[in-house]
């Protein structure tokens, strides 16, 4: 299994030569967030669609 460090420098192998160092940082959030994004629907850690709503609701008043 790869660690994070080998994970960053295999997507940033990937990227175009001419991408700059804020476009890299912000693909490696991006990535990091989706991927932690399906570890928890994995993981059944997830709030329902009305959940959602009720808390957005409280958010905005």
């Amino acid at each position: 299994m790869e660690n994070a460090r080998e994970k960053a420098i295999n997507i940033i192998m990937n990227l175009p030569t001419d991408i700059s160092l804020d476009e890299i940082i912000n693909r490696l959030k991006f990535i990091d967030c989706v991927n932690k994004g399906i570890e928890d629907l994995e993981n059944n850690n997830i709030i329902s669609h009305e959940e959602s709503k009720k808390d957005l609701k409280k958010w905005l008043e």
